[in-house]
């Protein structure tokens, strides 16, 4: 049973921010970036990560028709990918750097930011699992997210062992220089198809297609394009990233 009011989440999130910025500037030697565009850039994408986050969080709350208020929402990670990705193409345009030179070096950070993010919400009681009383099962009787002293299934200890494995594949590509747009292809089918599986065992799902499942379904599309057609058409990718 979780019963303790540390604020684990705040810290989860701050310490996925610092990861963030130690994966990228690990990622960024390999790819010409100066000091002050490399800090430019993780400005872009954090921003981008905040605002995107907050956004499609508040586009999912009941308060969607009360007007626009951010601080009455909290955050999605969809969003932050979405944000991040339109920040970064945004400072690729501004400053002449490709597409493949701001995906290959951001991108690898993004699951292990999530899985961080992960053990915040599973203390805070936020996306929060199904009711389950089997092995690992846990009861929230603190929780402001959470109900109360029903057993629920662990999914978000589970998103982050799943998650931490899809950083651990990209990582080791990028370490080997073999980061490429099919292994970020399939990191985005990875991504997409744990997304889409893992929120049948929230509570909140419905029974019904979810939006976090519809943009999995997106995301995995885009994969598929990533790692079949747009790896094997060298010229498409000369002419979008000039």
């Amino acid at each position: 049973m979780l019963n303790t009011n540390f604020p684990f989440y705040g810290i989860a999130i701050i310490l996925s921010l610092i990861v963030n910025v130690i994966v990228v500037i690990f990622c960024a030697k390999k790819y010409n970036f100066t000091r002050d565009e490399l800090i430019g850039a993780l400005i872009y994408e954090n921003v981008g990560i905040i605002m995107g986050a907050m956004v499609l969080s508040y586009l999912q709350s009941p308060y969607v028709h009360e007007g626009f208020d951010l601080t009455r929402v909290g955050l999605t990670a969809y969003g932050g990918v979405i944000g991040a990705i339109v920040c970064l193409v945004i400072f690729g345009l501004q400053f002449k750097k490709t597409i493949g030179q701001m995906l290959f070096t951001f991108m690898p950070s993004i699951p292990i930011m999530y899985a961080i993010g992960k053990i915040g919400c599973f203390f805070a009681g936020c996306c929060h699992g199904i009711e389950y009383n089997g092995f690992g099962s846990v009861v929230y009787n603190y929780s402001l997210a959470a109900p109360a002293n029903i057993s629920l299934f662990p999914v978000q200890i589970v998103e982050t062992v799943v998650f931490t494995g899809i950083f651990i594949y990209m990582i080791n590509r990028a370490i080997k220089n073999k980061f490429d747009f099919k292994t970020l292809g399939f990191s985005f089918i990875l991504c997409g198809f744990a997304k889409f599986a893992l929120d049948f065992l929230r509570m909140s799902h419905t029974g019904q297609i979810s939006l976090n499942q519809i943009i999995s379904i997106a995301f995995i599309i885009i994969g598929v394009w990533l790692f079949f057609i747009v790896n094997r058409e060298k010229s498409i990718l000369q002419a979008v990233d000039k």
